[in-house]
Formats: structure tokens, C-alpha cells, sequence
């Protein structure tokens, strides 16, 4: 695992060095590297960072969705979306997090 994409605070520098080493990467290390800093920066009270895990997740559905990794995204969409206040979002979230939990109990 690369350092790049475990920051545990988000400034103008880590942002910078995140994407600096993103568009070398390749898709895999991308996907990756959006869910562990995403992960870590969503456990932060700071509305700023938070939004920027937000960010991270959306850049994730937009350009690396999968089923395989869709429950953890919207779990993390889930809290970060109540912590700064969305919670009609967070609850939109909730509801696919569950759909997704109920077809796997099929």
C-alpha cells in the first residue's frame, strides 16, 4: 500500500499529492487509493474534510463503480452525509446500502 492516499488530514498539500500520484496510477491503485483515503478522511468532525471524503466516494461511483466495493462506498456515504448535516442524502444512501444487503440474503 502506498503512502499517497493515506493522509489522515486533508490540506492543499495532501490534496495535491493525492492527485499528483492518482492520474499515474493505474485503475486499480485509483480505486483503491479513492476507497483508503476516502475511509480515513470520513472518520474526521471537520465539515471541510468531510466533504472531502464526500468527494473522494463520488469520483469513486463516477469513474470506478463496482458491486464488489457499492456497500462500503455507501456506508461511508451514509455517515459522512449525517455528520455534516444531509440527512435526507443519508438516508438515500441507508436505502441502497439495504437493498444491496437484502440481495445478498437471497
Amino acid at each position: 500500500m502506498s503512502d499517497w492516499y493515506l493522509h489522515l488530514n486533508w490540506d492543499d498539500e495532501a490534496h495535491q499529492n493525492f492527485y499528483q500520484h492518482y492520474r499515474k496510477a493505474d485503475r486499480q491503485e485509483q480505486e483503491l487509493a479513492l476507497l483508503h483515503q476516502a475511509e480515513l478522511l470520513s472518520k474526521h468532525l471537520d465539515n471541510t474534510t468531510l466533504k472531502a471524503a464526500e468527494s473522494l466516494l463520488i469520483l469513486w461511483m463516477s469513474q470506478h463503480f463496482n458491486q464488489g466495493n457499492a456497500a462500503q462506498v455507501y456506508e461511508l456515504m451514509q455517515a459522512i452525509c449525517s455528520r455534516i448535516g444531509d440527512h435526507d442524502r443519508a438516508k438515500d444512501f441507508k436505502e441502497k446500502l439495504d437493498k444491496i444487503n437484502a440481495s445478498l440474503k437471497r
